[in-house]
């Protein structure tokens, strides 16, 4: 709900002087002794300043007097615990500055009783009492102008820190430069040059094959192959090379090739294989003679 009126010039001021309305009763009561204080100096002045003008001859010149003391007595303390309740202190400070006020206003009043006629009699009394409220109010009131001001420099500097902290965020994010989605792309193809891509897991070989494709030969193992030789084959098209992952795929009809290379070095080994066998039954041949020469020789 807005305020309107008194109230929401208080709390207008409160906002400007002193900083957030945190409890309302601390701006009205604080607001309250102050003016209150400020107003009872005011009219002590002014009542002093008429006594001035009174003939002396009369009584009444000294009751001006009185009232002027007293007002002023009392108005400097009150003003004093209202700047303490308006300052964000906590209530300690402001129970302390109240028994201030209330010392400083009983010694007040005890010198309402004693003026004049024994103000010499007791005004050590008078005078010490006052001193003792006095000392305790201005105590509290310089504490909550000490706290206050050292709370806003802190919330200052925190403050000036902060926005520090944060325009080098701003500054730092200003420099970095801005990279746009042509130059990832860039950045990518840039990176896929010089990579190797496979097919189905199978890594990219040297591009170079050996291929047997005479039936002949599945006894090969028995026999030296130094003599053999490769066709390569380099720099085929696209669909010779989808031609060759579907071979290695299997299921499809294998083409048997001829090559006069290759017819040569099929007669060959068969040639060896002929003069092998030969070696091995003459060499039986000879063995079986051995053992009838040995029987012979034996019965003769």
């Amino acid at each position: 709900m807005e305020r309107t009126g008194p109230g929401a010039l208080l709390h207008s001021l409160y906002r400007r002087y002193v900083g957030p309305v945190r409890d309302s009763r601390d701006v009205y009561a604080g607001f309250g002794l102050f003016f209150t204080g400020v107003g009872l100096v005011v009219v002590s002045i002014a009542v002093f300043l008429w006594s001035t003008t009174v003939s002396p001859s009369g009584t009444f010149k000294f009751v001006l007097r009185e009232f002027a003391v007293t007002a002023g007595a009392a108005g400097l303390p009150v003003v004093l615990f209202g700047v303490t309740v308006l300052l964000p202190v906590s209530r300690r400070i402001d129970a302390a500055a109240g028994l201030g006020v209330v010392a400083c206003l009983i010694a007040a009043v005890r010198f309402t009783q004693i003026y004049p006629q024994a103000w010499y009699t007791y005004s050590s009394t008078v005078v010490g009492i006052y001193a003792l409220g006095a000392v305790v109010v201005v105590a509290t009131a310089g504490t909550a102008l000490s706290g206050y001001h050292v709370e806003r420099a802190t919330v200052r500097t925190e403050a000036e820190l902060s926005g520090a902290s944060t325009s080098g965020e701003s500054d730092a994010t200003d420099d970095e430069p801005e990279v746009t989605d042509e130059q990832v792309r860039r950045d990518i193809e840039d990176a896929m040059e010089g990579a190797e891509i496979n097919w189905g897991g199978v890594e990219r070989d040297s591009g170079r094959t050996l291929t047997l494709t005479d039936s002949s030969l599945d006894d090969a193992d028995s026999v030296g192959l130094g003599n053999a030789s490769a066709k390569e084959s380099r720099g085929g098209s696209v669909d010779d090379a989808v031609a060759g992952l579907q071979s290695l795929r299997g299921g499809q009809k294998k083409t048997a090739t001829s090559d006069s290379g290759t017819s040569d070095q099929v007669n060959a080994l068969a040639e060896l294989r002929a003069q092998q066998r030969e070696r091995e039954e003459a060499a039986a041949d000879d063995d079986a003679e051995g053992v009838f020469d040995r029987l012979r020789s034996l019965f003769s």
